[in-house]
């Protein structure tokens, strides 16, 4: 009889010790880091098509960045200067890929023209313009706001017509702190952004 007492010990201290291996197993995949969510830029502020110069071919770029933005995340600024980048909220492509693409589509919604790309380009066509960037800031600082300072030259083909400068500053407060806030204000920076640059070359 003590024999048999002594198996059912052991087989059910197999049993539980079995129990608490496939606990830990599910705890751990539980456990694992959330996935990044992904977002582009100018999904939302972009005004609707118009047809102010048709006509025109644009070559949009290239970009200069600040390191912060020379990454897929999205970059907060804290005080001291301190910049986060949050590794669970990407832009799609990386943000370079993201802003040529939104800048190129606003301007192109806003001329109406089906001749606006990015740099650098394959397109078969002559360019009448293009807008050469540079970033120097474009980051949420302490969850406030949206810092914006863009230099920006529009550079004409026309033979002997000086390129054109001119600063886009701005700051724009954020709705909330959240993703969605950031992106929002993100997307009315652009907005304005492709706003002037319209401004220019309509002139």
């Amino acid at each position: 009889m003590m024999g048999m007492v002594g198996l059912t010990r052991t087989g059910r201290f197999s049993g539980v010790g079995i129990g608490l291996m496939l606990v830990a197993l599910s705890a751990g995949c539980l456990g694992r880091s959330p996935a990044a969510d992904h977002f582009v830029l100018g999904s939302n502020g972009l005004r609707s098509i118009d047809r102010r110069a048709p006509e025109l071919a644009v070559l949009i770029g290239p970009v200069r960045l600040p390191a912060y933005l020379d990454r897929p995340q999205m970059a907060r600024m804290r005080s001291g200067g301190e910049v986060e980048l949050d590794e669970y909220a990407r832009w799609l492509g990386g943000f370079e890929t993201n802003f040529l693409r939104a800048v190129s589509l606003g301007v192109a919604r806003q001329l109406g023209s089906i001749r606006v790309t990015t740099f650098p380009s394959s397109a078969g066509f002559p360019f009448d313009a293009q807008i050469r960037i540079h970033i120097d800031d474009l980051v949420v600082v302490d969850d406030e706001s949206l810092r914006v300072r863009i230099r920006c030259a529009v550079l004409r083909e026309e033979s002997g017509a000086p390129p054109v400068f001119f600063l886009h500053e701005v700051s724009i407060p954020l709705e909330d702190d959240s993703t969605e806030g950031v992106v929002n204000a993100h997307d009315k920076a652009l907005a304005s952004f492709v706003g002037q640059i319209v401004a220019e070359l309509t002139r």
